[in-house]
């Protein structure tokens, strides 16, 4: 594992500016761009260090909603638990590539609040009834300045945005939904108590205004309508069960970037 002390992030982000600095005499186009870590406590709490590290999480709320519309009708997918896996704060800010949620207690509603259930059972292809798998994605911290000005986990495909989440199939004799559903888009998850940046044993996670989701193709009505509703608790466990662990946004060091 890759260890590395608070000192020597600071010194990096000073080489890095001067960098910057010297390029932009030299007339390259600079950008601000944030610099981020994960840092994780230890246990006497003295001492910050980038680890990888495994996340798990559980449920806050009684039941985890994707709210959107599906051929035309809407559509409250809903389910009541989920498990990590592969899952792991990386360096420099980043999240596993190939990381995976298996969602479990899955059902369809017509809206929310869940009152009406449609006529359809719900699952990933190969999965049983009621269990929803995510494709492998990966993820970073990112800033997002234009809407809640915080630091925040970005999760996407593997692809990226116009790749795959999630395949979702919609099964029943009196089903009216399509059979085959693809979601698309990123996912931005903010801390639902106020910081990401500070040091916590866990951080409770909600959907932020950036997410941007949608079913089938893309349309500025599905970015509208497609929403996550719910929240969880993301922890670290195995060789760091019971440390607290943050992001390090270290400033909004210029950077290079190239035409």
């Amino acid at each position: 594992m890759i260890r590395m002390k608070l000192g020597l992030l600071g010194f990096c982000a000073a080489v890095l500016g001067v960098m910057a600095m010297s390029a932009s005499a030299a007339g390259e186009e600079v950008l601000h761009k944030p610099l981020f870590f994960w840092l994780i406590l230890n246990a006497a709490k003295t001492t910050s260090t980038e680890l990888k590290a495994e996340l798990a999480g559980k449920s806050d709320s009684t039941h985890l909603t994707l709210d959107l519309e599906v051929a035309g009708l809407k559509v409250a997918l809903t389910c009541t638990g989920f498990t990590l896996k592969a899952a792991y704060l990386e360096t420099v800010g980043k999240l596993t590539s190939g990381g995976k949620v298996t969602y479990t207690g899955c059902q369809v509603y017509k809206e929310v609040p869940l009152k009406e259930a449609y006529k359809c059972t719900v699952k990933s292809p190969g999965m049983a009834a009621g269990t929803i798998e995510t494709n492998e994605s990966k993820g970073a911290l990112a800033l997002d300045k234009l809407i809640e000005g915080e630091v925040q986990m970005k999760i996407e495909p593997l692809a990226g945005p116009t790749g795959n989440i999630a395949t979702i199939r919609f099964e029943g004799v009196e089903c009216p939904l399509p059979e085959v559903n693809q979601i698309h888009g990123t996912i931005y998850l903010r801390d639902g108590e106020g910081s990401l940046i500070k040091h916590k044993l866990e951080h409770l996670m909600e959907a932020s205004k950036a997410t941007a989701l949608y079913l089938g193709g893309h349309s500025a009505k599905q970015l509208e309508v497609s929403q996550i509703l719910g929240s969880v608790w993301f922890r670290l466990v195995g060789a760091h069960a019971g440390l607290e662990w943050a992001a390090l946004d270290i400033l909004d060091q210029p950077v290079i970037d190239k035409p």
